[in-house]
């Protein structure tokens, strides 16, 4: 096999490599692909310009070093992220001891595990494309890197590995569909909450939400049945904030850990049932809609305060089935310790703000007369619902209500919960989205970041707790219409940012689509997909997974099958021992400087030994005899057999020379 053969199987076992480490980059320590470059340069420059590698046991003291590098990187080497990087650490240092097509191959494998990896890590439409595309280079790859002759051209062995896996198809998928499922998704691997984030956090300060109001990002999706919700009541609750020092807002967690208890709702017989996709955020939190009675599954509990949590952080994407009474009234009845702890303000911040509370009850407003007011004073006076508000000082809900009167929903609801605090009404903030695009392609609603919202929730007395969204006094339209339609006119780069992504909305419909379709038919594809499908094949009751199990064991064996019977068909014939101890015979004469000439008949060959070594002469003539025999005539006895196998492993050249003299 020539240089330029070599280096070109070469090439593509470093482009499957590389090609399967990629996905991982983001999680990998900086030193690991560092290292990997560093060992491709090296094994390209001993392919092309001879340099050469490192010797054994160097290779050997930098494994040792690097498996204490991750270790160290890590805490461990167990997890996805931790294997992965072991496992390009091992790439990398084969590719210094690559010699044999064998080397290769263990690369190539490698790659296969990586792109496994990868895939546990993100199971989203485009990886999942790319890894398919990796597969597919992994497979051409290991067609170059074990062929006996010239490698083929790159277009050639690109159109063998699609026909290769074009042929898996058909398999792959009756063990998609067939083989049995735990319950859970099919990929529910726990990935490290490294890669999960969310737009919102557990506090609330003047600022927080307005970050997210140009983000893109996904939260996650909802699909209704066949009459879902106005817009106007798509408030999808996430956190409950009832703790306040004058600026932040934040949960208080022994009551925010509190069980929901039965009686503390009450139905309004507006129930509807929904299904959420959360897109990975690290989190315990579930978005419903207010409020929320009942979730499918084990894995989902509800507060006291009516949110809705996870037992395990949501670190990969989930989808549950959720309901929602949207007519519901809850903690009609409210202790005295909760009234209190719900009234709670601090002495020294925000003075204005009291005086104006107190003011209007000095009016002799009633609770609802109240709410109204303050409603009333943000519809009619000039404030403003904006992405660029001021900062604020030491008293923000004062500069916020006397001075600037320019703010974002946090704003809005931080404001109007504490003027309802001083006015004596309980209040809390509630956290989370309000709104979502629906895409008619997919059927779903599209809840991003830019849909974050925060809003109040007041109690009243015999109705317990109301919301009231002050934006909606402000700016209605960002509760009809979304957040373009409650900017105003003369905030142009907020204006035309959020214009442009409209555009970009509208543009990506299709492929949000696709994706959900992948994350749900797919990502999603788990043991309640299973059971409906084969009841929609008409397989129901006890026997359904019998049989399933049955298709899929048969398969798999079937499978095995062919299997062994390719690898035992591809396997090289058993080399004669008869052949074998002729060759190791000559090998031996070899090293005594008598080899064997290329085409050189056994005869002619024991001749020339006798020429140049009388005393192994008569020897070597009956053996040479004795194999020409065996080989060209096949119905020899099987003593005669014997007798060569047994003579020409006892001809030990050096021997005869000493006892000739």
């Amino acid at each position: 096999m020539g240089r330029a053969d070599t280096t070109a199987r070469l090439g593509w076992v470093i482009g499957g490599v590389v090609a399967a480490t990629l996905p991982h980059l983001s999680h990998l320590p900086p030193w690991v692909p560092l290292l990997l470059g560093v060992c491709v340069l090296w094994r390209l420059g001993a392919a092309t310009r001879g340099w050469r590698v490192p010797p054994g046991w160097a290779r050997i003291g930098l494994a040792f070093v690097c498996f204490l590098g991750v270790l160290a990187t890590y805490g461990t080497i167990n997890g996805l992220h931790p294997g992965s990087a072991l496992l390009v650490v091992m790439m990398a240092l084969k590719l210094l001891e690559t010699r044999r097509p064998r080397d290769l191959v263990v690369l190539l494998l490698i790659a296969y595990f990586l792109v496994f990896a990868g895939f546990l890590d993100n199971q989203s439409l485009p990886w999942g494309v790319y890894l398919l595309g990796v597969a597919w280079l992994t497979t051409a790859a290991l067609q170059q890197a074990t062929r006996a002759r010239a490698p083929l051209p790159a277009r050639e062995a690109l159109a063998l590995s699609g026909r290769l896996l074009a042929g898996a198809l058909p398999v792959m998928l009756i063990l998609f569909l067939l083989f049995p499922r735990l319950p859970g998704p099919l990929w529910g691997f726990d990935a490290s909450t490294s890669s999960a984030t969310t737009g919102l956090s557990e506090e609330m300060s003047p600022g927080d939400i307005t970050e997210l109001a140009l983000s893109e990002e996904l939260a996650f999706r909802a699909r209704f049945g066949e009459r879902p919700p106005g817009n106007a009541e798509l408030y999808w609750r996430a956190l409950v904030l009832d703790a306040f020092d004058g600026r932040t807002w934040t949960r208080s967690r022994p009551r925010s850990q509190m069980p929901l208890q039965a009686e503390q709702v009450d139905a309004g017989g507006r129930r509807i049932d929904y299904d959420v996709i959360i897109e990975p955020h690290g989190r315990h939190w579930v978005f419903a809609l207010d409020v929320p009675v009942a979730a499918a599954g084990a894995e989902v509990v509800q507060a006291a305060d009516l949110r809705l949590a996870t037992v395990r952080p949501v670190n990969e994407r989930r989808t549950l089935t959720l309901t929602s009474d949207l007519a519901a009234a809850a903690d009609r009845n409210l202790a005295l310790r909760d009234r209190e702890h719900f009234l709670a303000l601090p002495d020294d911040a925000n003075p204005r703000s009291r005086a104006l509370a107190r003011a209007l009850r000095a009016d002799g407003l009633d609770d609802e007369g109240v709410i109204q007011a303050l409603l009333g004073r943000f519809r009619e006076e000039p404030f403003y619902y904006t992405l660029l508000p001021p900062p604020l000082g030491r008293h923000p809900v004062d500069e916020f209500l006397f001075d600037t009167r320019e703010g974002f929903c946090e704003h809005y609801a931080s404001a109007f919960a504490t003027l309802m605090r001083a006015a004596g009404i309980p209040a809390r903030v509630v956290l989370g989205y309000q709104g979502g695009e629906l895409n008619p392609i997919s059927g779903y609603h599209v809840i991003r970041q830019s849909d974050a919202h925060a809003w109040t929730e007041v109690w009243l007395q015999g109705r317990g707790w109301v919301r009231v969204d002050p934006v909606a006094a402000v700016a209605p339209y960002r509760v009809s219409d979304g957040l373009m339609g409650a900017l105003r006119a003369g905030e142009a780069r907020a204006a035309r940012s959020v214009q442009a992504m409209q555009w970009r909305r509208q543009a990506t419909r299709v492929w949000d689509a696709a994706n959900t379709w992948w994350n749900t038919r797919v990502v999603g594809y788990d043991d309640a997909s299973q059971r409906r499908l084969l009841e929609g094949l008409g397989i129901e009751g006890e026997h359904a997974r019998a049989l399933v199990t049955l298709l899929a064991v048969g398969l798999a064996g079937s499978l095995l099958v062919l299997a062994l019977v390719l690898a035992r068909g591809l396997r090289p014939a058993q080399r004669d021992p008869v052949v074998i101890a002729w060759q190791r015979l000559c090998a031996r004469l070899a090293r005594r400087g008598l080899p064997r000439l290329p085409g050189e008949t056994p005869r002619a060959f024991a001749e020339r030994v006798a020429a140049a070594r009388p005393e192994l002469g008569a020897r070597t003539r009956t053996l040479a005899a004795l194999y020409q025999q065996l080989r060209y005539e096949p119905d020899t006895d099987a003593g005669l057999r014997r007798r060569f196998l047994l003579e020409a492993g006892r001809f030990l050249p050096y021997r005869w020379s000493r006892a000739a003299q």
